[in-house]
């Protein structure tokens, strides 16, 4: 049981690793679009974060 499950990270981890360097290195346009896409959902989340920090300090402040 150990050994499937250490395969099953080991494969994992080197699948990832493959493809964030393939997402890197690549340079096409769908790329790029996807790119943004993740940092603006990131910053998305960010600022709804950092409104809801702000909404609960205000309650707290009461």
């Amino acid at each position: 049981m150990k050994v499937n499950n250490f395969n099953l990270w080991l494969r994992l981890t080197v699948g990832s690793a493959i493809g964030a360097i393939i997402y890197h290195f690549s340079s096409g346009r769908k790329t790029e679009k996807l790119r943004k896409m993740v940092r603006m959902r990131n910053q998305i989340r960010e600022s709804e974060n950092k409104g809801e920090i702000y909404t609960l300090s205000a309650k707290a402040r009461r």
